[in-house]
């Protein structure tokens, strides 16, 4: 065979070829969907610390590897310590005066107890005059007095109720005791303490002082800032003596164990974007290596900036008869994936068909993908 007909035949080849692979990726999206706006993705944790403060030492490096609970760095804790032992002081003032209300409600008691004794003896006093009375053994001045004293005793025992009531909703323990009408026939303070003591005997103000300490205590833990996950430190741009506000980010924590890549593909293969369909990779940071995977999921919605919540809907004029597909984003999962790749490293992605004719076209198209990485 002559020179000139090996370079013919090779030309042929070369433009039939290439127009077999023209024919495939301009069906590709209805046959088998091929994607370039595909790329690495990496869950990344905020680092922000819960309290505000000067930054006395950081523990890290960028590009560090830690793992969970590994200090990142430390925010001065002088003011939170302080903030600690103040809260300490008011919980022990809030226990003394609750324990300073109990005696005097215990002391209450015993002025409670003995108004009800003089509450009882006098009505035996009033009941043993009327009956004198009857005989004209008392006068009436006499039972008059015997009725007032009665009413006396009452009235005290009233005013002792109310004061127990009133230690009590200091106390902030109301208690089931005491009847809605004000009845106090068979109530005690005794009955009273007893109860109160065995719910516990803790005051509003010792509960809210309790919960000031533990506020307290849990800032001054959180000047330690932590690492919640094992990952690898980036965007580290802190230094000592810096000062750093509650909620600012300051550091980046890249979960190296967590990681898919994010394609987006034309619509028209949405047929083929499910779940557990195999794909074929090829990363732009790898060249003339192609990796498999499949689709593990399919975002359901997209942004729609036209029909945003309580705001009227823009309607754009497209002059153009033919306009830019719409893109659906997928996330697969990558088999034996470098390790060495960022997050945001991008690859060219196809979908197998599961005809073996096309799938060798696809795994073709791929392979020259990968290997015309090296030029570009």
């Amino acid at each position: 065979m002559s020179r000139d007909k090996i370079y013919q035949s090779a030309i042929y080849l070369v433009f039939g070829l290439s127009f077999l692979f023209s024919l495939f990726l301009i069906a590709s999206d209805n046959i088998s969907p091929f994607t370039t706006q595909a790329s690495v993705h990496r869950n990344v944790a905020n680092i922000a610390p819960e309290v505000t403060g000067v930054i006395t030492g950081v523990d890290v490096e960028n590009g560090q590897h830690v793992k969970a609970g590994e200090r990142l760095f430390t925010i001065d804790k002088r003011r939170f310590e302080l903030a600690v032992e103040q809260a300490k002081a008011e919980l022990i003032q809030a226990q003394d005066a609750n324990s300073a209300k109990w005696q005097e409600l215990a002391s209450l008691e015993q002025s409670f107890e003995q108004r009800e004794v003089e509450w009882q003896n006098a009505t035996i006093k009033l009941t043993r005059y009327r009956k004198l009375q009857g005989k004209g053994l008392v006068t009436q001045e006499e039972l008059d007095d015997a009725v007032m004293n009665v009413n006396l005793a009452q009235s005290a025992i009233k005013a002792a109720m109310a004061e127990i009531k009133r230690i009590e909703a200091e106390l902030a323990r109301a208690d089931n005791l005491y009847t809605a009408n004000g009845n106090t026939s068979g109530i005690t303070a005794s009955n009273v303490l007893t109860h109160m003591q065995g719910e516990g005997g803790e005051s509003a103000a010792i509960v809210l002082a309790r919960s000031k300490l533990a506020q307290a205590e849990l800032d001054l833990a959180h000047t330690e800032v932590k690492a919640k996950i094992d990952g690898t430190v980036s965007n580290l741009q802190l230094q000592k003596g810096s000062y750093l506000q509650q909620g600012n980010v300051a550091m980046f924590l890249v979960n190296e164990a967590s990681v898919w890549l994010k394609a987006d593909f034309n619509e028209k293969g949405m047929a083929y974007l499910h779940k557990g369909k195999p794909v074929i990779i090829s990363f732009d940071a790898l060249p003339g290596q192609v990796f498999e995977g499949e689709i593990i999921s399919q975002d359901r919605a997209i942004y729609d900036a036209s029909s945003q919540s309580n705001q009227l809907a823009e309607v754009s004029n497209d002059t153009r008869w033919i306009r830019e597909q719409q893109k659906i984003r997928t996330q697969i999962s990558v088999q034996r994936i470098d390790a060495g790749l960022i997050s945001g490293s991008k690859a060219s992605v196809m979908v197998k068909n599961g005809n073996s004719v096309i799938d060798t076209l696809a795994t073709g198209w791929i392979t020259l993908v990968a290997y015309f990485r090296y030029i570009y």
